[in-house]
């Protein structure tokens, strides 16, 4: 009887320890083809694997955090105002359980910052997602200083407000130059924390030294 309940207990942590690993493959491999995809409909599809992982793994918060992510991505490919709100929508429903379960984790506040940034289609949403995207960023920066993604957020912010409201390439270029610092020391959690931002973020500062 006590070889049964070892043997048992055996296969019920070789299959738990498969299952992780699985998690970890399956994340990992979609995380890779997020970043480089560039078709919307490769992108709505990993969002879609996000979302089913995200459903059997209700423990784990990056899975939603993907999804959300791959939703806000997609906007990118996106130019008329509707579908970038469609699809905002989808990864806000995401954000608002990560800041029920997770409203600690610099990350998901850096997030939410980013898709109010998406927001803006036109000039008469400028002040409300502006402003509410910053907030996102303050919240992000008392959590964990050191997220290179505030700054390349906020340099995004201030790259496209207007030099009259305190804005322009000259301000974003510091904020750029500080998110690539932090980019350059930044030290992951593990292979599947967020790591977005880099290239775009040195796209923009050579923009911003072309401006200047």
């Amino acid at each position: 009887m006590k070889s049964f309940i070892i043997v048992l207990i055996t296969c019920m942590l070789v299959a738990l320890n498969l299952s992780a690993t699985n998690y970890h493959d399956v994340m990992k491999q979609n995380i890779t083809k997020l970043i480089k995809s560039n078709s919307i409909e490769e992108i709505n599809q990993i969002a879609a694997t996000f979302e089913r992982i995200a459903n059997a793994e209700k423990e784990e918060w990056l899975p939603r955090y993907y999804s959300a992510y791959a939703h806000a991505r997609a906007t990118h490919f996106m130019s008329d105002t509707d579908s970038i709100d469609v699809s905002l929508d989808k990864a806000q429903a995401y954000i608002n359980e990560l800041l029920k379960s997770n409203e600690d984790e610099s990350e998901v506040h850096v997030l939410q910052a980013l898709v109010y940034s998406l927001r803006i289609t036109s000039a008469s949403r400028g002040y409300k997602y502006s402003s509410l995207s910053n907030k996102s960023l303050d919240r992000a920066m008392q959590l964990n200083a050191e997220n290179p993604r505030i700054y390349y957020c906020r340099g995004n912010n201030v790259f496209n407000t207007p030099k009259m409201f305190g804005g322009g390439a000259t301000k974003a270029e510091k904020l750029f130059t500080t998110a690539n610092e932090k980019f350059e020391s930044e030290k992951q959690e593990n292979e599947l924390w967020p790591s977005w931002g880099l290239y775009h973020n040195t796209q923009m500062l050579k923009k911003c030294k072309e401006s200047n």
